[in-house]
């Protein structure tokens, strides 16, 4: 049995430092009031009314998640607009994922899929113009944004596109912010919420 701990100079240096802890609070703390004011946002709000019309007002109420494990790493999660009725799905996710990206993500799946698809399709060259990421896997919840489980949309052809989406039975999209350009993240959230707007109109 064995009964020492054994660390490497990095971990030993790491144990030490408190610092980090306090500094980690301060960063959490700020990305979540980013979050908030972007829930919050007045223009975004009427917006996406105008858009998901007779929708319970619940589904305009921001909800803020945060954790400490997605894949062994801290996030925050904001849901806004957001509609989980079993199958029946709508919602803008924008993420943060401590030590990886800022993200933006439009999942719609059920109902809100045969009313919105034809629309997004009808809207392709807008997607293929940027750097929009698609989902490939079963799973609609994963959120890491590698070629396992995306794929660049202005890589596949709408007709592909439209293919895949109609047999996972979903569509997922998704944008990514650098961490190291994060002072943009306000900026950048706002304006996935309205490409996503736009092209849903």
């Amino acid at each position: 049995m064995q009964t020492k701990v054994i660390l490497s100079e990095e971990e030993k240096i790491t144990i030490g430092n408190t610092n980090f802890f306090s500094v980690k609070r301060e960063i959490i703390s700020k990305i979540t009031n980013l979050l908030g004011e972007i829930g919050n946002n007045k223009m975004l709000n009427k917006s996406w009314k105008n858009i998901l019309i007779n929708e319970q007002e619940k589904t305009f109420e921001p909800k803020i998640s945060k954790g400490e494990n997605y894949l062994g790493l801290p996030y925050l999660i904001l849901d806004f607009p957001k509609k989980f009725e079993d199958e029946n799905q709508f919602a803008v996710r924008s993420f943060f994922w401590w030590g990886n990206y800022l993200a933006t993500f439009l999942l719609i799946s059920g109902k809100d899929l045969e009313k919105f698809l034809p629309v997004i399709l009808s809207n392709y060259s807008m997607l293929i113009d940027k750097e929009i990421f698609v989902s490939l896997n079963h799973d609609r919840w994963i959120h890491s944004i590698d070629s396992d489980y995306f794929s660049l949309i202005k890589n596949i052809s709408s007709d592909e596109f439209e293919t895949m989406i109609k047999k996972s039975g979903y569509l997922k999209l998704a944008t990514i912010l650098p961490l190291e350009k994060i002072e943009n993240a306000g900026d950048y959230f706002i304006k996935q919420h309205l490409f996503f707007q736009k092209i849903a109109t």
